[in-house]
């Protein structure tokens, strides 16, 4: 009997101390579950790297910064007197009021479809009749020339076209005379057009567009001189692209050669001279030295400069020759995207001294260079 409670006793003991050691254990078990990061870290697929997340912000930061600039009417209209019409193809094509010169025709949306003649003694016409055939009716163009000593720029949406005309019209209307010039039959002129669909992904490219040069009708005709773009066998797009892509290339080796640089300044110098773009205009008078007043004026990506001489004896006097020359410095952001190698580039020179037998020539080139001078003769 005591045999047999002895061994009940050793058992119990025996069991006591079993359970002691398998709650030690369990507690064991959940304290390593609730502070062994191991542990914890094999439930997750995804570790957290912030270096995703901040790569992430810098890449939107920058997004941000170039649409900020795209769309910051100060930083595109740098070379503005007063204020001009901008569209926003991102929103529901608002006009802002921008313009670059006094002389500029006010660009506000109007019937671009009228045929209608304009009839007003003291104004002359150009009648752009622009094919629009094979263009996308989305966007806008942007217009701008230089027409009897005054610059024109103009912005007509597209949105709202008819899709079924091939044509539109539009009047580019300017004063017959001026303190610098009086109209003439055979004074030229030059008109280019910028399609814009979307001026966000186009903003580094180059966007279609066309230009014509032309001559003037005699002053007091009531017919409107007729200037043509976009037409089928215009190559003055192809002309420029074709410059622009092949310059591409030569262009990216010539920034990754100059980010080779051992001094940080000359890296920091060229890349500010890429952002600039200079064209220097050279008007030869040896056969108009009598010239007293004259107006040079520079177009490029709907971009117009000009300079007014109002002494041209006593500068032709300093100089010792006659050869008048400017140069005009343009900032590569415009209105409708950063200018490229390739683009097309007029000027144009008026005065009324230098009649007969014209108060204004103009020429055209294509640029090649990026912070050097793009030299150009008119006359």
């Amino acid at each position: 009997m005591k045999r047999k409670l002895f061994n009940i006793n050793k058992i119990s003991i025996i069991l006591v101390v079993f359970s002691i050691l398998f709650f030690l254990s369990s507690s064991n078990y959940v304290y390593s579950l609730n502070n062994n990061n191991e542990i914890k870290d094999d439930e997750f697929d995804y570790i957290f790297d912030p270096g995703e997340y901040i790569d992430d912000e810098n890449k939107e930061q920058e997004k941000n910064i170039n649409t900020s600039k795209i769309n910051n009417q100060d930083n595109l209209a740098q070379h503005s007197d007063k204020s001009s019409n901008i569209i926003n193809t991102k929103e529901d094509i608002n006009l802002v009021n921008k313009s670059h010169t006094k002389k500029s025709i006010n660009p506000n949306y109007e019937d671009q479809n009228s045929d209608n003649d304009f009839n007003d003694k003291d104004k002359i016409v150009v009648k752009e009749r622009i094919n629009v055939a094979n263009i996308e009716k989305i966007g806008f163009l942007n217009i701008a020339g230089f027409i009897n000593g005054q610059e024109v720029l103009k912005n007509v949406t597209l949105d709202n076209f008819d899709p079924s005309k091939q044509t539109l019209n539009v009047n580019l209307v300017v004063d017959k005379e001026t303190d610098i010039i009086k109209a003439g039959d055979r004074d030229e002129f030059f008109v280019c057009a910028y399609h814009i669909k979307d001026l966000l992904k186009e903003y580094n490219s180059m966007p279609y567009f066309d230009c014509d040069e032309g001559d003037l009708l005699g002053p007091d005709t009531a017919t409107p001189t007729i200037s043509r773009l976009f037409s089928p066998n215009s190559l003055v797009y192809l002309d420029s692209q074709n410059v622009f892509n092949n310059s591409s290339n030569k262009y990216t080796q010539l920034l990754s050669t100059n980010n080779d640089y051992s001094d940080e300044n000359n890296q920091q110098q060229t890349e500010k001279n890429e952002e600039k773009v200079k064209i220097k205009i050279y008007v030869p008078l040896e056969d108009r030295k009598d010239t007293q007043k004259l107006k040079i004026a520079v177009m490029i990506k709907g971009e117009i400069k000009s300079a007014i001489i109002n002494n041209v004896q006593d500068e032709l006097n300093k100089l010792g020759g006659y050869t008048i020359s400017r140069e005009f410095t343009f900032d590569r952001d415009t209105n409708i995207g950063k200018i490229q190698i390739g683009d097309r580039y007029h000027a144009c020179v008026t005065s009324t001294d230098l009649n007969p037998p014209e108060g204004s020539e103009c020429e055209k080139r294509i640029l090649k260079n990026f912070g050097r001078e793009n030299v150009l003769y008119v006359r």
